[in-house]
């Protein structure tokens, strides 16, 4: 894949880059990827072509995925010892954002976020829109859920403004609502694609995958893993921290993902996605990785010091990471999710 997954609105260029992998399947599954630690890795689940995020309700993992092309979307279930994730009757045709909480699992799906509840193995015997954005509204990507009980959610992307102001509701930041879809609040703004999140043990604040511009072309401009404080403004599209003497009005970022050289003299953003914690440590997928390593998941302290890769050795771009008893899932583009101790 030659470009990677950088918005809600271009996400049918995977399906051009997938047709590798895919053949690949035919003849058998992909190759494990391996943990650095030398944890052993096992494949948890397959059968969501774009596992965008991972959720745990009860016993059940429940996946959430995209739709585009010949990639089936929904809200997928994985359940105790089985190795394929099935489609959960009456969900979303696509679906993006999923957290759980006491048995409710609630789920972004274009401008709306639902929540499912009392799944009897097969589907959801309750569920309700919570909330329903107007036209001026561009969407939910990734959500988590804090620790206040308050349901965080990321704001996609208009590909319009890749690099320039959107006035569309809620651009560009992280808002948060009460598990009834109520009292939408901007927590922090200023981030051009803020992407997925995900909540440390004893931070209030979410830190949060950040997609830089992709135009003008080899622009470099930095991807950011941000820790998004009530009140942050991160400096879009003012500042977007490739020069750093437009953004000393701004919240620092966390971390600095610098753009990695390519082939033909191009940059290359390491492209944050999925993030999850496991005590004081923090997991990004990088859909893209490095120019050494490639697709990866990085590992880093939650105060963004001690970066070094994780999981490497993937065939194809990493898109998801979840957390739940101090194991980590994570989701690649041949549709398989991985399972690791972290």
């Amino acid at each position: 894949m030659s470009k990677p997954l950088r918005s809600l609105s271009i996400m049918i260029l995977l399906v051009l880059g997938l047709a590798a992998p895919t053949a690949a399947q035919a003849a058998g599954p992909p190759p494990l990827p391996k943990a650095v630690n030398g944890a052993k890795v096992e494949r948890f689940a397959t059968g969501v072509g774009i596992p965008t995020q991972v959720a745990f309700s009860g016993q059940n993992a429940f996946v959430a995925g995209a739709a585009e092309g010949p990639f089936k979307g929904g809200v997928f279930v994985v359940k105790p010892g089985s190795k394929k994730a099935v489609k959960v009757a009456g969900t979303p045709k696509t679906a993006f954002g999923i957290a759980a909480r006491a048995g409710t699992v609630y789920v972004s799906s274009g401008r709306k976020v639902f929540a499912y509840s009392k799944f009897d193995g097969t589907r959801f015997r309750q569920s309700k829109a919570i909330f329903n954005g107007p036209k001026n509204f561009n969407g939910f990507s990734g959500m988590a859920i804090g620790p206040n009980g308050r349901l965080y959610a990321g704001v996609a992307l208009n590909q319009k403004f890749d690099h320039s102001a959107d006035t569309s509701l809620y651009a560009n930041s992280v808002v948060s609502m009460t598990r009834s879809g109520k009292d939408v609040q901007v927590v922090a703004s200023g981030m051009r694609q803020p992407w997925m999140m995900a909540f440390a043990p004893g931070i209030r604040d979410p830190f949060v995958s950040v997609l830089s511009q992709d135009l003008p072309k080899n622009n470099g401009a930095p991807d950011l893993i941000v820790r998004a404080a009530p009140g942050d403004d991160f400096g879009f599209p003012k500042c977007n921290w490739l020069n750093e003497e437009t953004c000393s009005d701004y919240s620092e970022p966390l971390v600095k993902l610098e753009a990695q050289p390519g082939k033909k003299k191009s940059l290359n953003q390491q492209s944050p996605m999925g993030i999850g914690a496991i005590g004081p440590r923090l997991y990004v997928a990088l859909f893209t990785g490095t120019a050494k390593a490639g697709p990866q998941v990085m590992e880093m302290k939650t105060d963004g010091t001690g970066i070094k890769p994780f999981m490497t050795g993937f065939v194809a771009p990493v898109l998801s990471v979840a957390t739940h008893k101090g194991n980590l899932y994570v989701g690649d583009l041949t549709g398989t999710i991985y399972k690791v101790r972290g």
